[in-house]
């Protein structure tokens, strides 16, 4: 029998898709999940453990990217936040440490964290867990991250709402990770092609048995609304 992969380093996407997911410059995606060179200067992977020079995503390394661009859309510098999730890496022996729940979801993983942050000398503006009084709380960038995110028993991140939608997910288990209504295999790329081409919103609604708000949420996903 062979080995099974976990859910975080099954290999999902390319980089493309990832720019196109999470509405990024060209080329992004790959510069943050395998690093780059620049006039002559080497720059590291934030989101992958070391540059492999493969185009292929893992699920882990879209998440990780995931909540890096939740914090370069707040004006964060990505370079800042290698230090800390190297150290993170390290420290919770994970090659995702922004993946897995464990860091944010247990009191001791956040204590950790605010260790980590201490040590690498992280800006007020780059937390990821704050202190208030005497707790350790999430930082509001997190808590929008996990907002749109689902965990398993596992500890592993499977799912995203997309754009904030609830009818929308991004799930590796369906559509090859691209964006499907939620519990349903149905792409919401099907429902925007046949609104495109001219077919009755009630046509629709009835063929695939879903309601407005659905067809709603996937014409929005879609950017075809």
């Amino acid at each position: 029998m062979g080995q099974v992969t976990s859910l975080l380093h099954r290999e999902v996407y390319v980089m493309s898709q990832v720019d196109r997911l999470l509405d990024l410059g060209i080329g992004t995606a790959r510069r943050w999940i395998d690093g780059y060179e620049r006039r002559g200067r080497q720059y590291e992977p934030l989101a992958r453990a070391e540059t492999t020079g493969s185009d292929a995503v893992t699920w882990g390394e879209f998440v990780e990217t995931r909540l890096i661009a939740e914090y370069r859309s707040r004006g964060v510098a990505v370079v800042r936040m290698r230090p800390a999730i190297m150290a993170l890496r390290r420290e919770f022996e994970t090659d995702y440490p922004l993946a897995t729940s464990r860091p944010f979801l247990s009191e001791d993983g956040r204590d950790l964290v605010l260790r980590v942050q201490d040590e690498t000398v992280l800006s007020p503006s780059l937390r990821f867990v704050v202190r208030t009084n005497q707790n350790v709380m999430l930082s509001m960038e997190v808590q929008r991250f996990q907002q749109d995110a689902e965990y398993e028993e596992t500890d592993e991140v499977r799912r995203f709402r997309l754009f904030g939608t609830p009818n929308v997910v991004l799930d590796p288990e369906y559509g090859f990770g691209e964006p499907t209504v939620r519990g349903r295999r149905l792409r919401v790329s099907a429902i925007a092609e046949a609104i495109a081409a001219g077919e009755a919103r009630d046509d629709i609604k009835a063929t695939w048995d879903i309601s407005d708000d659905v067809v709603d949420d996937a014409l929005r996903c879609s950017r075809v609304a």
